[in-house]
């Protein structure tokens, strides 16, 4: 949780300047401020991976599940959060005799006499995010919301006291299995007590003394948003439940001016499509269809461009335009499993003696179950350039492989990859063929015929010049 001491800056708008919940808001973002505040590229330590045992550089390798790259729609949830949080404070000044009214009564109990400023008018929207498992929509609105403060606590304002003593400016929580108003009302009232640090309040028996109790607090919080994920939970049926829970949610927003984000995996737009009212009032604030992207978009290019080098392999494997077409086809656009993939490969090479990433290495780190699920995107919707290599056709490869591969990390005394032409084929034949390759690299290393290889490039009767200099290697068993 985090929780800061109110710092006030003017407001932009003439209507939001002396409201100190909004004054109290972190400054808003520009577009190249966006993108660097959520960016987070692990540093590689070369060191490391130059003079660290396997061990160690596999612990290094966890480092790319903390790799974020922003994409272009994370300035869009930005976008869509910071203003469905500010208009919902617009009408919630504490300063103002109308938020004060509003604080001690209900909506259906407040007196007849209005306060001077007019009575409470609420003022907040919902936003609504979709996208596939692994689209990364919840790391993308976890990282946003990061960036605003959950608490901030207010001790004095312009001299006068605030009215206001502590204001939560979001709190997130999953939608029910079950779609039961209960379930969610006691976890929001836990949420609550969490953020604030209270004691835990007791949910009322009764369904509607506590949803009068998740009122009171949500008002006394001033809560900015109501965060909601795995919404796909919801499903509208005979029983009605589903309906008295978007009923209630709507109460939220209608009655106490808290603003709502939706966030849930295909088919949320069409469950929410099914009723206009309850369409038009999820898309109030924004809506984000978050999809794979395609292999020339600038999301996936600066994606592996920035993922690339984290490598901890004792060798150097620069990204070529095949292996940036072999993991975007392998992972199909999915950044999330493109992560997986590419950590999985260097595990599985780090310590075997070749740690060479190549196509095949990849094609072995595909997670078998991912590769097989059915809401992985169609390819041919991503990527338009011929395929050297189909992900349906390696599915068998992953699984020949699998066996000879120590799932726990520990180094295997001879790593087989299917289709990896610098890696022995035949278990029989391992020890004499990395024998061979270890003299021939350590040959090539050191050449000390350099002007006899120059002089050799211009002629015709080469093989026979490197016999007659005793260069020529016809057998690398023998040598």
């Amino acid at each position: 949780m985090k929780k800061v001491i109110a710092q006030y800056r003017e407001a932009i708008l003439p209507e939001h300047r002396g409201n100190p919940l909004i004054e109290a808001l972190p400054p808003m973002l520009d577009e190249q401020e966006i993108l660097l505040a959520f960016s987070h590229f692990p540093p590689p330590d070369e060191h490391i991976r130059w003079s660290g045992s396997a061990s160690v550089r596999r612990h290094y390798v966890d480092r790319i599940k903390n790799f974020r790259c922003p994409q272009t729609c994370y300035t869009e949830c930005y976008r869509y959060l910071e203003r469905v949080i500010r208009d919902g404070y617009a009408a919630r000044n504490p300063l103002k005799s109308s938020t004060q009214q509003y604080l001690h009564y209900y909506a259906d109990e407040r007196p007849d006499i209005e306060p001077e400023d007019g009575y409470f008018h609420p003022s907040a929207d919902t936003v609504t995010i979709v996208g596939n498992s692994g689209s990364g929509k919840t790391t993308m609105l976890e990282q946003v919301l990061g960036y605003f403060p959950q608490v901030i606590e207010h001790t004095e304002y312009k001299g006068t006291i605030p009215g206001v003593s502590h204001q939560v400016i979001w709190i997130k929580v999953n939608c029910p299995y079950n779609a039961s108003v209960r379930d969610l009302c006691e976890s929001i009232l836990a949420m609550l007590d969490n953020v604030l640090g209270s004691d835990a309040t007791k949910p009322a028996i009764r369904n509607g003394s506590l949803a009068r109790q998740i009122a009171q607090k949500i008002k006394s919080s001033f809560l900015g948003v109501l965060v909601i994920d795995e919404m796909q939970r919801l499903k509208f049926s005979r029983t009605g439940g589903e309906a008295t829970l978007i009923d209630f949610l709507h109460e939220i927003v209608d009655s106490l001016g808290v603003s709502l984000v939706f966030c849930g995996n295909h088919p949320l737009e069409e469950t929410l499509s099914k009723k206009l009212r309850i369409a038009r009032r999820a898309e109030s604030g924004g809506f984000i269809i978050i999809s794979a992207p395609g292999y020339n978009t600038p999301d996936w290019q600066s994606f592996i461009t920035y993922l690339w080098p984290l490598q901890w392999t004792n060798v150097e494997t620069p990204l070529t335009r095949e292996l940036n077409e072999e993991l975007f086809l392998l992972s199909r656009g999915n950044l999330s499993v493109a992560q997986l993939i590419y950590r999985r490969a260097q595990m599985r090479v780090i310590g075997s003696g070749n740690e060479i990433i190549n196509k095949a290495v990849l094609r072995a780190a595909v997670p078998p179950l991912s590769a097989r699920a059915e809401d992985f995107p169609d390819i041919t919707t991503l990527f338009s350039a011929p395929a050297p290599v189909t992900v349906k056709s390696n599915t068998h490869r992953i699984n020949s492989v699998s066996e000879t591969i120590n799932d726990d990390g520990s180094e295997s005394s001879c790593l087989l990859i299917t289709g990896d032409l610098t890696r022995p084929q035949h278990t029989e034949l391992y020890d004499k063929t990395m024998d061979a390759l270890k003299s021939f690299e350590d040959k090539i290393i050191r050449i000390e015929y350099r002007s006899v290889f120059r002089s050799l490039s211009a002629e015709q009767e080469n093989f026979g010049r490197l016999t007659a200099y005793g260069l020529l290697c016809t057998d690398p068993s023998l040598e």
